[in-house]
């Protein structure tokens, strides 16, 4: 009997990458893409775009773990309830550190806005400097917020008839001052991403000015993480109110300290009850994991995460106050708002190499190689470990390369929001650089870890990663069926 092309039977594997099959055979069950993209008018250009900086930003893959949040932010929103601070308040509880050069002079600006902290009901660490360079910046795990005094050296001297002076800093010394306190701030921000409350007695522009410079610090984007203001204002205010109402205008930050404290919750419960039954239960778990085989460290980090996730309460996110700003955007800043849009959905469906371990190996590596070319791992994950003596571990790829304009074009249906694949291939739209990238599945290739760990330039997550294994057991389970006579079908349709 006949069989169409598409259902024949697989290729020998190939021992090393190479050029990835020609697609063919009918098309198969398309796969999602947001709407907001395939919204947006097809750019030709677009797929030749430069990738974008990350630099600082982290990736909302990483973020493993999902929080009990229940958002309702936005600038449409009103006057705050009572209910509404009091919840907002919250979100500040903890550890503040407070940076500033009159820390300790009990009539300063600066020692009003710490009583204020203290009086609320926070704990507040003082330090009259910023850190030296070759400070473990891993001391401020579970800060709160920053507060930090953009004056940090004496600027005023008394005059002879007894009245306060400021005294201009010789311009070298004013710039080294700068970007000692922008370098302290981007590795607060490699360390730990909370709000920054910058306060100062002068002006406010020349500190905007400075951030300015660094995009990732502070931009005309209203939703930095960074907030100026001047200590008189704060101290009118009263520093909470001024917290939450810039807290409220920020919905990143509101999802950041809401997750975190949802997250802290949920961790102590898993410690405290695993701590109540044995002590040792690190030791019994790890134990169990060598004995099958496993690398225990990893094992016993993905068991905690599990744990911890599964006592995470229910969550219900409102963020529809921000979608009539965010439709402004996407209609009078297209190109710029489709470019971040690909950064995000990038950073929810792969880790860079940069965020793996680098002897972690696991299904949906991702290879690169030269030419454009990609390959990924679909090797089970029970099967990705060097078990005893075994040696190197091989890896089962599906090759693929970054889908055209042109080829993105005929598989984008606009209207659904699909990605239209055929029958020997599976697509991850957005996947790496704003990359679509199509993977082959006529040809199974093998490789070595060892030989393939210098080209990973990532990891595919689940649910994409999923169904890739999933589009390829099913080609690979598919049946051939004899071809319909052409006698069978209508007479217009036999010529």
């Amino acid at each position: 009997m006949n069989v169409e092309d598409t259902q024949s039977e697989p290729r020998p594997e190939r021992e090393i990458v190479g050029q990835p099959p020609a697609s063919s055979g009918p098309e198969a069950p398309p796969v999602a893409i947001p709407a907001a993209v395939g919204s947006v008018p097809f750019n030709a250009d677009a797929q030749a775009a430069e990738p974008w900086d990350h630099t600082g930003s982290t990736p909302l893959a990483a973020a493993i773990l999902v929080p009990a949040i229940e958002v309702a932010v936005g600038p449409d929103q009103g006057q705050l309830t009572e209910d509404r601070k009091r919840e907002l308040r919250a979100l500040f509880k903890g550890v503040a550190v407070v940076i500033d050069d009159d820390i300790d002079d009990a009539d300063s600006e600066i020692s009003k806005i710490v009583l204020q902290i203290e009086t609320g009901g926070g704990k507040v660490v003082k330090m009259a400097d910023l850190p030296p360079e070759d400070y473990d910046y891993a001391n401020f795990a579970g800060v709160s917020f920053f507060v930090l005094d953009w004056q940090l050296t004496k600027s005023v001297h008394v005059d002879a008839d007894g009245e306060l002076a400021r005294v201009p800093q010789p311009a070298g010394l004013a710039k080294r001052e700068v970007q000692r306190k922008i370098n302290f701030l981007l590795k607060i921000m490699e360390h730990r991403l909370a709000p920054v409350f910058i306060f100062t007695s002068s002006d406010l522009e020349p500190v905007r000015d400075a951030l300015a410079r660094k995009a990732e610090l502070h931009s005309a984007d209203t939703h930095s993480h960074i907030m100026v203001h001047t200590k008189a204002k704060v101290i009118t205010d009263e520093v909470f109110n001024v917290l939450t109402d810039w807290i409220h205008q920020r919905p990143s930050a509101y999802v950041l300290k809401t997750w975190e404290q949802e997250y802290e919750r949920a961790k102590n419960a898993m410690f405290k009850d695993l701590y109540t039954k044995s002590v040792d239960w690190p030791v019994l778990l790890w134990r169990t994991f060598e004995e099958d085989g496993l690398p225990a460290s990893d094992e016993l980090g993905r068991l905690i995460t599990r744990i911890i996730f599964s006592r995470m309460t229910p969550f219900h996110m409102d963020l529809s106050p921000w979608v009539k700003n965010d439709e402004k955007q996407s209609t009078e800043q297209e190109a710029e708002y489709r470019k971040k849009l690909l950064a995000v959905l990038e950073s929810e469906r792969f880790v860079p190499e940069d965020g793996l371990h680098s002897d972690s190996v696991a299904p949906g590596d991702v290879f690169k190689f030269p030419g454009q070319k990609y390959a990924i791992n679909i090797r089970p994950d029970c099967d990705c470990i060097v078990r005893g003596d075994q040696g190197d571990l091989e890896l089962y790829l599906l090759y693929g390369d970054a889908a055209s304009s042109g080829q993105l074009e005929k598989m984008l249906d606009v209207e659904r929001g699909l990605l239209q694949e055929n029958d020997a291939e599976v697509a991850v739209f957005s996947m790496y650089e704003g990359k679509t990238i199509k993977f082959q599945m006529k040809e199974l290739g093998k490789g070595n870890w060892q030989d393939l760990k210098k080209n990973r330039i990532g990891r595919l997550l689940p649910p994409y990663l999923t169904r890739v294994q999933q589009r390829y057991a099913s080609y690979l389970s598919r049946p051939g069926l004899p071809r319909i006579p052409r006698h069978a079908l209508a007479p217009e349709k036999q010529a």
